[in-house]
């Protein structure tokens, strides 16, 4: 056997040796994280397919925990309406025992990508976690990640056992969408917006508007209920309505004013 054989031979043997280490004996580096408030340091998502801007726009990670604690997540019915954004605070030791059982499922050694395409257009479920030593990301796409990734994601999502407050948001950008049915009846509506009350009209918000108290609450509400873009009415004109929350919703807002 030639050298050249023999040393690409060997470094086969090696490769393939690290990655059924990696699958038995996964990596398990040490539990330790930025403690920053603004460091993002877990968070879960699974959008968005084929599916209306609306939804990018008012989506919000299934779950998100930053270094001090603070973590967000969504609870929705089977059809992804009536959404609960609801947040908690870990202790350090929650906090640590979060990250550790990560780590004990074998996370940082599963593949950065499982896929199956034979479906098109359908979300992909991402799961990533940033230690101090080291980042990993892990999706799926239709099927092929492990079982325990998908037990992993749902405990996540589900508030890691804690529960939860209604998070409230104190600011937010609102983007209004004027909608055209092109003669035909306009949909029945639960929701009209009460442009006196509130001081805006939502004709002024097309371009995106920021806002807070009440008008932030009624929109919030409204986005809550369907995020994929329920129908309000304003006198004779109908609209659908995203609102964004800074360093919570996926597709972050503009810059504040």
């Amino acid at each position: 056997m030639s050298k050249k054989y023999f040393i690409g031979g060997a470094l086969c043997i090696l490769l393939l040796a690290g990655l059924a280490c990696n699958t038995l004996v996964p990596p398990r580096p040490e539990v330790s994280w930025d403690t920053r408030p603004e460091a993002l340091i877990v968070r879960g998502t699974f959008c968005c397919g084929l599916v209306p801007i609306t939804l990018v726009q008012n989506y919000i990670p299934d779950v998100q925990i930053w270094g001090d604690g603070r973590m967000i997540w969504t609870q929705s019915n089977s059809t992804g309406n009536q959404r609960r954004v609801l947040e908690a605070h870990l202790t350090p030791e929650q906090m640590t025992d979060v990250l550790q059982r990560a780590v004990n499922d074998g996370f940082f050694g599963w593949k950065d990508s499982y896929a199956d395409y034979t479906v098109t257009d359908y979300p992909s479920q991402c799961l990533s976690i940033e230690l101090t030593g080291t980042s990993k990301s892990v999706c799926e796409y239709f099927k092929g990640a492990p079982k325990a990734f998908h037990t992993l994601y749902a405990y996540l999502a589900n508030g890691a056992g804690l529960n939860g407050t209604d998070f409230v948001p104190t600011r937010g950008y609102l983007k209004s969408e004027l909608q055209n049915y092109g003669g035909q009846p306009a949909p029945e509506t639960r929701f009209h917006w009460p442009a006196n009350s509130l001081g805006f009209s939502l004709s002024e918000a097309t371009n995106g508007k920021w806002v807070e108290g009440e008008a932030l609450a009624f929109a919030w509400r409204v986005v809550n209920e369907n995020p994929w873009g329920e129908v309000i009415q304003e006198g004779e004109d109908y609209y659908q309505i995203s609102v964004q929350i800074p360093s919570v919703n996926q597709a972050e807002p503009p810059p504040t004013e």
